[in-house]
């Protein structure tokens, strides 16, 4: 019986796991590296882009080669959809990891004063982006709404059925289970100023500690 219940089962697992927020207007919508090989992630950004969620694009990414990187390659398939170039922000953080990635966008978002952004991901990577991003910003006092872009490698009606979408989702949960660890050990920014001088003693508590939630942590 199980076995025959096994498709609902597994489609309501992947519908679960990814996050998906209501839409409100922002300042601009931010694409994380690491897109798809049909560009998954800069076709949905341009779709909410298109649809007035926001004026502006943020493309992130790291290096394809030590003189091209993926921003310029995303930038270039998003003004060919029809977004303006002078709308665009290309970010080439070079990060590793989604949570690098997030610390390396602090500046670029403080630069232009985004404090209200769609962060724009695949589905599959969906809660874990939540879960650093929120993690990160939060104490920043920036408000992030998560957007799930399509992915051509995970269909969460059939993703138990190829190799490549059993991989993802494992590999998503394993990462998940280490950025929580990842996170409660990320040094404390305003500790950091006070050394230097900056803040006053008083300053508040780790803030990523003081976000920590079951909101955020939980797979479901």
């Amino acid at each position: 019986m199980l076995y025959l219940a096994r498709g609902p089962i597994l489609r309501g697992v992947a519908s679960a796991w990814i996050v998906d927020e209501p839409m409100e207007k922002v300042q601009a919508i931010v694409v994380l590296g690491g897109d798809s090989r049909g560009g998954d992630r800069v076709r949905h950004a341009v779709s909410l882009y298109k649809a007035g969620w926001a004026p502006r694009i943020v493309l992130s990414g790291a290096p394809i080669r030590t003189y091209f990187n993926e921003t310029e390659l995303m930038a270039r398939e998003a003004r060919e959809l029809g977004v303006p170039a002078d709308h665009l922000i290309l970010a080439p953080t070079g990060a590793t990891s989604t949570l690098e990635e997030a610390l390396r966008l602090r500046p670029v978002l403080a630069e232009h004063n985004f404090r209200n952004v769609i962060v724009v991901t695949s589905n599959f990577h969906t809660r874990r982006a939540k879960q650093i991003f929120v993690g990160v910003y939060r104490p920043r006092a920036t408000i992030v709404r998560i957007s799930a872009a399509p992915d051509q490698s995970f269909d969460p009606s059939t993703w138990w059925q190829s190799r490549e979408g059993r991989k993802l989702l494992f590999l998503e949960v394993l990462k998940w289970t280490y950025t929580w660890w990842e996170l409660c050990t990320l040094p404390d920014e305003e500790e950091g100023k006070a050394r230097s001088g900056e803040v006053r003693s008083g300053s508040a508590s780790h803030p990523v500690f003081s976000v920590l939630s079951p909101a955020i942590f939980s797979p479901f």
